[in-house]
Parts: C-alpha cells; structure tokens; sequence
C-alpha cells in the first residue's frame, strides 16, 4: 500500500485517528494494513521493504503517539457495531505477556514467581493487558471496547500488609472496575452484560454496576455471607455454595467430554457424558465488613 493511500479495512477502522498529525494518522492505517496480511510475522518481515519497517519503528517510538489514541477509533467502530443489537456481551479477561529473556527490555514488570531446584525465587517479567471483547449473544466478535496494558509494580512487605486497608482503586484489582466504566460511557442505550472471570468475584464490581444499572456476570469465588441483616457476624449464618445447593433444579445439560492423553502437565482422561445441573436464584450481598469505604460513605446491600 502506497504511504498516505487509505484502502481497505484498516482505512474504514482506523480512519478516523487522531494523532495530532495527517501523517501519523496514514502511518496508522499502513501499519495496519501491514500486519494484517502477516499477523506471525516480526515487523521487519510485515513490512515492503527498509523504509517501511523504519518508519513503523518510528511511529511506535514516537513519544506522542500512545497506545490509547490507537486504540480508540477501533473502539468508536465497535461500539457502532454492538448499536445494531439490543444485548451484547461485553467479555473482560487479563493475559500476560512474559519477556524474561528480553534482558535489556526497559519498563517491564515482575508478573510472577516461582520455586526452582536449584533458584528458591524465579521472576518472570513481562506486561499485563486486561482487555475487554465486545462480541454478540450468538458468539460474533465485534471488536475490543477497552484494553489497558501496564507492568505490575511491586509493594513491599509493608505495603502488602495493608493491602486490606487499601481503597481499591489504588489496586490492580480496579482494572475490572475501570473497563465496565470505560465500556458503559462508549455504548450509550445498547445492553451491554460484562462477563468476568472468578477473579472479579469483587463488591466494589457489582456495587458500580447496580449504580450503574450496567449487569454483570462474574463465575463466584468466594463462598460469602448471604442475605445478611446486619454487617457483623451473625449465628447460622446462610453461605452462597450452601444457598444455591438448596435450589431447586431448572434443568439439565449434557455435556460430552472428549479423551485425553497424558502428558508431562496433565493426567490422562477417559470419554465421558458429564450432566450439568442449573440452577438460579436471588440472594443479598452485603458489603464485605473491612471495606475501606465504610468510614466515608453508606455501602448498600445488593440484590443479586
């Protein structure tokens, strides 16, 4: 594609940037176009030819371009796809990217540790991204709604002893919060349902989507207090995994589950019909008693 050409899918996507400059905005639209036709490729190979790939390297070190900008004309493009159906999933998920062995990569973050023979503490180092999909109720991707990347910032002894007294949105754990806001403000009137994994098994989550009136659907984790009257401790007090064992069967699914060899990571597996069991209901879900936010404000009740 000739510099400045606006053609094909990347013009119509990305054609809307804005950079602060035409030229910035046609590179965005090359570069695009680029590695969409050799996604597995490294972006010398994406490119023509020495001066493409000189001017990607350029566009992605240019300290004025960042990666919110590039992303949001994307995010205009999906939320006018999602406006053509009256419920869509907005599906909120987090993948790190490991860069240990990228020894003079600046600006990386220590995402996990483990135990070696012979190493009593092993760092990977690397990004994070939480991105959330925006795709139909018949499983059609649309496109992304929001996407944040960051490297993990280490707190010390101390700070993680306070962990519990920390507001959360001075924890990583906001970012679950910031996408639901940042996917409400972009999608107007369209019904948008969050779906999250255990780990936004968070009050603060379903407190902003009750005020929000923004549903979510977030796989429990916590065997939590239900229907409580009061924010204390409580006798025979009613827990979640107990509360939903006690309702009733809506239905049955059966699920076929195929076999599996072993490997050095996983046992091996015969093929079986597994029969999923549902079941719903509507419980109360007080506000966790140590919420920082109790000494400022009122924190509801929520029916879940």
């Amino acid at each position: 594609m000739a510099h400045g050409t606006m053609v094909g899918w990347a013009a119509e996507e990305m054609g809307q940037a804005a950079l602060g400059d035409k030229r910035l905005n046609a590179r965005l639209v090359s570069i695009c176009d680029r590695f969409s036709e050799a996604p597995e490729c490294p972006i010398n190979q994406a490119c023509e030819n020495w001066a493409e790939t000189k001017a990607a390297y350029r566009f992605f070190g240019n300290q004025a371009v960042s990666a919110a900008d590039i992303l949001e004309p994307h995010r205009q493009m999906t939320a006018q796809r999602a406006k053509l159906y009256k419920t869509i999933l907005a599906i909120q998920d987090t993948s790190y990217f490991v860069y240990t062995s990228h020894h003079h990569t600046a600006g990386l973050g220590r995402i996990s540790l483990k135990k070696g023979k012979n190493v009593q503490k092993i760092y990977s180092n690397g990004l994070i991204m939480h991105a959330c999909l925006g795709v139909t109720t018949e499983g059609v991707p649309l496109g992304l709604l929001d996407q944040r990347v960051f490297a993990r910032k280490l707190r010390s002894a101390k700070r993680r002893r306070l962990a519990d007294v920390t507001p959360i949105e001075k924890k990583e754990r906001d970012r679950w919060r910031e996408s639901l806001s940042n996917t409400h403000a972009i999608m107007g009137d369209t019904q948008v349902v969050t779906v999250c994994d255990r780990e936004a098994d968070i009050y603060d989550l379903f407190e902003l989507s009750d005020r929000l009136n923004s549903p979510v659907l977030v796989r429990a984790n916590v065997d939590r207090a239900v229907n409580k009257q009061s924010r204390y401790a409580e006798k025979d007090v009613v827990r979640l995994w107990g509360f939903m064992h006690d309702r009733p069967a809506a239905g049955t699914k059966t699920i076929e589950i195929p076999q599996r060899k072993a490997t050095a990571h996983t046992t091996a597996r015969h093929a079986r019909a597994a029969i999923l069991t549902v079941k719903f209901g509507a419980f109360g879900f007080s506000p966790p008693r140590n919420n920082i936010k109790h000494r400022k404000t009122h924190l509801p009740d929520l029916p879940m």
